[in-house]
């Protein structure tokens, strides 16, 4: 119990026994870090024998370290995904929230860039692969027979409009998504 009171950022732990089986342990804990699935984890720890009550801390407010993180589809930001957290927890956060986005958008004729930004760096990112058509087949048959010259046009070609649909092509995120990304679980 205590490591889960630490992991959750609580600080002033106190022990006492109330009796040999019973312990009463006393943390202060930012709301944020009760609020997201404390009561699961605390249940999962102890099997579902403990329980915990809130009451407000002595100085109501304090101060922390919180940091926005933004998050850019192909270098645009998508404001509804920003969020606030502790700037210890941004890293592991915003890798979560990329992975899920690439989990959750849809493959599309170019590469999707999914990127996590604070303080003005980059803390996470992520790509989703673009479709590759074979350009070098047209009704089963292979193009340029052995020139190699003309499967490189080809080719070449085909990097061009990928370069330059990447530059213009928009990602568009559906609810769904954006659903799944909110829900954190």
């Amino acid at each position: 119990i205590m490591e889960l009171i630490k992991r959750k950022r609580g600080i002033k732990i106190q022990t006492k026994p109330v009796d040999e089986h019973i312990w009463l342990f006393t943390a202060a804990m930012p709301w944020a870090d009760v609020v997201t699935d404390f009561h699961d984890d605390l249940k999962s720890t102890t099997a579902g024998y403990a329980s915990f009550d809130v009451s407000e801390a002595d100085p109501p407010q304090q101060e922390a370290d919180l940091v926005k993180v933004e998050l850019l589809l192909n270098s645009e930001v998508v404001d509804p995904l920003a969020f606030v957290c502790h700037r210890d927890a941004a890293q592991s956060q915003a890798r979560v929230v990329c992975q899920k986005l690439q989990e959750v958008l849809p493959r599309q004729q170019f590469v999707t860039v999914i990127q996590a930004k604070a303080d003005g760096r980059f803390i996470a990112s992520a790509r989703i692969r673009a479709y590759r058509k074979d350009v070098l087949t047209k009704a089963g048959k292979t193009v340029g027979g052995g020139d190699i010259s003309r499967k490189k046009k080809l080719l070449q070609k085909q990097k061009k409009g990928k370069k330059r649909q990447q530059s213009t092509g928009k990602v568009q995120l559906s609810q769904a998504a954006f659903n799944s990304v909110i829900s954190r679980s």
